[in-house]
């Protein structure tokens, strides 16, 4: 499914949601929350196009394949606490939506730690 889909969708749920939200304010948070859902499910097949790319780059540089395991959970770890923070925003509760996303920040770079010490050796032997 294209963008232009998934747009429509997105934006099609955001226009109902308004409408409802009038009436019955928890059945906008359910359609919206369902549009979300509905898109996370399309966006699977994107992320088997970056697993093949990433599985392609490791074969054509021999990079250590722990170092793009990392790579495929920074983006995990963003996805995931992009959404789960917009969701919460999105049904009022901005406080704790912003502390997902310092965890989130913080998990990122707790996470990415092995690749900056990995950088820091390689720049270390390339000035010795």
């Amino acid at each position: 499914m294209g963008i232009i889909q998934i747009a429509m969708i997105g934006i099609g749920a955001v226009a109902l949601a308004l409408m409802v939200k009038q009436q019955k304010s928890e059945y906008a948070l359910y359609l919206s929350l369902s549009a979300v859902v509905l898109i996370l499910v399309f966006s699977m097949n994107r992320l088997q196009v970056v697993m093949e790319t990433i599985r392609k780059i490791e074969q054509y540089t021999g990079i250590d394949v722990a170092m793009l395991k990392i790579l495929v959970k920074l983006m995990g770890i963003t996805y995931v606490a992009e959404f789960a923070s917009g969701i919460c925003k999105d049904a009022g509760y901005g406080a704790v939506g912003t502390q997902i996303e310092i965890f989130g920040k913080l998990s990122v770079l707790a996470v990415s730690m092995p690749l900056l010490l990995a950088l820091i050796e390689t720049l270390q032997v390339f000035l010795s």
